[in-house]
């Protein structure tokens, strides 16, 4: 039979096991659902609101006394027949220590442990932090085998000066500089070699390879080898650059006389052994005839050959697809051919293979080239770029929630006044014929003043947020594994900012809406003032007594909406990638983007807005009841689909509304140059003056 400490040992490695498959989403909100669990209210400030005898200190108390007491037990298990009757003492004195505690009602040394809102929230955010990994301690699959962190970085390239320029300095500079020169099989063969032999180019792989280390195995592969592909393609323009400058600067230096130079650069650059010069023989043979260094390769071909050639070494195609940094066996030399007069490698190697890579990329045997080149976001933005997102994240929201003013009053008459009206077209008639088109009006200075804080800081929020957590918080690998969870905290966090200025201005609109006869003429001002004289214990907080409803749906909104928003587009732009580039059709992808993202949203979010909706309406009664309370009530005395009131009118503002406000977004920041392919960055590489020439 297995013994008591057997099973306990279990149960303690199930739970460490169940807890580590976790994301950090999920752990973060069973964080923050323990800590509202054990708290004994909900309301601001943590007071009782409940005649419960059983309080959090004492739920602390006896989970200590029962871990002591399994504690102990394992620490005798081996002796359990000769201490069972001390056991059985430590029974007793444990049991009566928590009687102790019961009749104490949960004191414990005269003091009641309470734990409220802010502690709870807190103790959230601390278990965040807690979940960031460690930096990984060694690269997988690296190109030389090693586990040291690399000291090197792209911009480090033996072959020349490489850097990060912004992509709009470079419109129209890529087209006119595309003169085809360079094969394929040669571009990407020398980026093989540098991925191998370059400082800079193999740290740099071995960061891919550490960033991907989370992923499935095939996620990692297609990423790797869209990262080969759109390096190999910023190799290639730098190689035509370089061999195409005798065309652009006037000089009378012959193609081929230039390809001398730059197999003189690689050797000079790598040249280290004889197995190098070997493949730098191999890759200038993969040129035409015509483009051939034919000097240069005499020289290299008349290297003698390594003593332990292993022939029948693996070479097939599936070999360097899979191994993206692998160069051509020992097996395979430059030789001259007499009756082509040229060099070819033998054995014979088929440079083009049949393989799916893409309408972007070219198939080789050694690796796809993509047509686009290597970029990146910044790594860092200037404040003046995050002010401009919120000058565009302002000017949007305002815009959009000013347009669908009617559809917010219908919709809030609905959740305020659900006997009236039978649907959203029948509270649209009836408001219309009772109180005038004037009531289509109702809220709107509270939904300037509210909108535009969102905006402006909502947008900027989530790009600082975003990035904060993929390149500071986290590693690379993690943030990569993680995508998903990412944007859903930064746009929780940055919902909890725009929540802040919100509060007031929705409490001021709905106020306006559900009574117009009492605050439409007094304005904003006037409503806020109304609202803080309520209460006289309250005061100006009276304004935030729906924060936590509040904070719920624009936490619960804002996360998905963003998340949602950008995985549409990606989908939309995987099935039609002809549509990337095209500035109408980037806005329309929007459009769809932001309608499926504002419906999504809404299914969510919407009980949050119900009980946002309740609280506001009770507020002005003195009820302070926070968001489990007033759910619970909201339920009791109209049910379960209270909370579900208004979904649909709600699902068609958020559609219309998020579908504009990211399409206006998306235009200003064109207008303002800081459109996202405006701040991507494009890799290029300034090859090296003419070489030495072998001897």
């Amino acid at each position: 039979m297995t013994s008591r400490n057997e099973k306990t040992r279990r149960r303690g490695s199930t739970t460490i096991n169940v807890f580590t498959r976790l994301n950090p989403v999920w752990i973060t909100t069973l964080v923050l659902i323990a800590s509202f669990h054990d708290a004994e209210s909900f309301t601001p400030g943590g007071g009782s609101s409940s005649g419960s005898p059983f309080h959090w200190s004492t739920n602390i108390a006896r989970r200590k006394m029962t871990q002591c007491f399994y504690s102990q037990e394992q620490t005798n298990g081996d002796n359990d027949n000769d201490n069972e009757q001390q056991l059985e003492t430590k029974r007793s004195d444990i049991s009566t220590i928590q009687q102790q505690i019961l009749s104490s009602k949960g004191t414990i040394v005269g003091r009641k442990l309470s734990l409220n809102r802010r502690d709870a929230l807190l103790a959230g955010a601390a278990g965040l932090v807690l979940l960031a990994p460690t930096k990984s301690s060694a690269f997988i699959d690296s190109v030389d085998g090693s586990t040291k962190k690399p000291s090197y970085t792209l911009e480090d390239l033996n072959l020349g000066v490489g850097k990060w320029t912004e992509q709009k300095e470079l419109k129209g500079k890529g087209e006119s500089m595309q003169r085809l020169t360079i094969p394929p099989a040669f571009a990407t063969y020398a980026t093989r070699l540098l991925i191998k032999y370059d400082d800079g180019a193999a740290s740099w792989w071995n960061g891919r390879l550490d960033a991907y280390s989370l992923l499935a195995t095939d996620d990692v592969r297609n990423k790797l080898s869209d990262d080969f592909g759109t390096f190999a393609r910023s190799v290639q323009m730098a190689l035509e650059e370089y061999v195409g400058q005798s065309q652009t600067d006037g000089t009378d230096t012959n193609i081929q006389d230039k390809f001398s130079e730059l197999a003189n650069i690689f050797i000079n650059s790598y040249g280290k052994n004889d197995d190098i010069l070997r493949q730098i023989g191999l890759l200038f043979t993969m040129l035409p005839r015509e483009y051939q260094p034919v000097t240069v390769l005499k020289k290299l071909a008349s290297i003698p050959p390594p003593s332990d050639i292993s022939v029948g070494e693996q070479s097939e195609t599936t070999y360097f697809a899979d191994q993206l940094t692998k160069l051509l066996p020992s097996e395979y030399k430059s030789a001259f051919d007499t009756l082509a007069n040229s060099f070819k490698i033998t054995p014979a190697v088929d440079f083009l293979v049949d393989d799916e890579s893409g309408e972007n990329a070219i198939a080789t045997m050694f690796g796809p080239l993509s047509s686009n080149p290597l970029k990146r976001q910044p790594p860092n933005l200037p404040p003046a770029i995050y002010a401009l997102f919120g000058i565009c994240g302002a000017a949007g929201c305002a815009l959009t929630h000013t347009l669908v003013i009617p559809f917010d009053v219908v919709k809030t008459r609905l959740q305020t006044s659900p006997d009236r009206y039978s649907n959203i077209v029948d509270g649209a008639v009836t408001i219309a014929k009772t109180e005038g088109m004037r009531a289509f009006s109702l809220g709107g200075e509270a939904t300037l003043a509210g909108y535009c804080w969102y905006g402006l800081t909502v947008y900027p929020s989530y790009a600082f947020f975003k990035w904060y957590l993929e390149h500071s918080l986290f590693t690379s690998a993690y943030a990569a594994a993680h995508v998903n969870d990412i944007a859903l905290i930064a746009g929780a966090l940055a919902a909890v900012i725009a929540s802040i200025g919100l509060t007031p201005m929705e409490a001021c609109r709905i106020r306006t809406v559900a009574e117009p006869e009492t605050y439409r003429d007094i304005g904003l001002l006037g409503t806020m003032g109304v609202i803080s004289n309520e209460n006289p214990l309250l005061g100006w907080k009276g304004l935030y007594a729906g924060f936590p409803s509040l904070l719920a749906r624009q936490v619960s909104f804002g996360s998905v909406k963003f998340l949602a928003f950008e995985r549409a587009c990606d989908a939309i732009y995987i099935s039609f990638p002809e549509l990337r580039g095209v500035t109408y059709a980037a806005l329309g992808v929007s459009l769809a983007g932001g309608a499926f993202s504002g419906a999504l949203s809404s299914v969510v979010s919407q009980p949050a807005d119900s009980i946002l909706t309740y609280v506001s309406k009770n507020s002005r009664e003195g009820s302070d009841a926070g968001i489990i309370e007033s759910a619970q009530l909201m339920v009791k005395n109209e049910g379960a689909g209270s909370l579900f009131r208004g979904l649909g009118s709600r699902c068609l503002w958020a559609s219309c509304i998020i579908s504009g406000q990211f399409c206006l977004y998306d235009i200003f920041r064109s207008a303002f140059g800081i459109n996202s392919e405006d701040l991507v960055q494009v890799f290029q590489v300034l090859i090296n003056g003419q070489g030495i020439a072998i001897s």
